[in-house]
């Protein structure tokens, strides 16, 4: 069994919009680490933090980077995989630029540890040098991998952890996503949102997005008495 390709990536979420000051060296480090002809001698970078910290975003900016620089990329989420017979992923070694999401999920799966182990090893003895970038919920030696060499393996390169968003983050990420659609919203809407939703970032994200449509229906600006009518808050 082989893994369908390719998944469809958010086409917002590249390194231009990631407005993280706390974790920027990370992702500085994972944009040159995405490039072709990159001398790194690490072909390996791991990225853990808690839920909404921008793991994800940073992975699909690392797909979207090695893209536009001419590389093979893949996005798998271990969420969706860890169900699925772990052979589904037995040809990713041949893609340049390889990245995983929520790797926690495998812990404790012997057969996908085992696959995971192999997928390092056989990206390690490529002559074309793939690059792995792998996020979990917590650092490789506390996660709950049951595979020691796994444990090594995933402890032999890069190491991020990245730090959680402040209100003030969040505020500059939330302002440069409506900007982006073409909108404009005052710091005090911004301040009531956050005060009002769920500040998970996935979620805010899809607030925005309802936000864009119904304001685009209603031909209306982003106003407090808007944003409470259009959310139901």
């Amino acid at each position: 069994m082989q893994l369908s390709l390719p998944v469809s990536l958010p086409d917002d979420e590249t390194f231009d919009s990631f407005l993280e000051v706390d974790n920027e060296f990370a992702a500085s480090y994972l944009k040159t680490f995405c490039e072709r002809g990159n001398n790194s001698n690490k072909s390996l970078c791991y990225l853990f933090g808690a839920s909404g910290v921008g793991k994800s975003h940073l992975l699909f900016a690392c797909c979207h980077q090695a893209t536009l620089n001419g590389l093979q990329t893949v996005y798998l989420n271990m969420l969706e995989l860890k169900e699925m017979p772990s052979e589904v992923i037995s040809d990713i070694a041949d893609y340049d630029v390889i990245c995983i999401d929520n790797l926690h999920e495998i812990a404790g799966h012997q057969t996908w540890e085992r696959t995971l182990f192999d997928l390092i090893n056989q990206a390690l003895e490529r002559s074309h040098q793939p690059r792995l970038i792998m996020a979990a919920n917590a650092s490789p030696l506390v996660v709950g991998f049951q595979l020691p060499d796994l444990v090594s393996r995933l402890t032999w390169g890069a190491v991020f952890q990245l730090a959680s968003r402040s209100d003030e983050s969040l505020c500059h990420i939330i302002q440069f996503r409506i900007e982006h659609r073409g909108l404009e919203a005052s710091d005090d809407c911004i301040k009531f949102l956050l005060t009002r939703v769920d500040r998970e970032l996935s979620n805010l994200m899809l607030i925005v997005d309802e936000l864009d449509k119904k304001s685009l229906q209603a031909k209306r600006k982003l106003t407090i008495p808007f944003i409470k009518q259009a959310l139901n808050l």
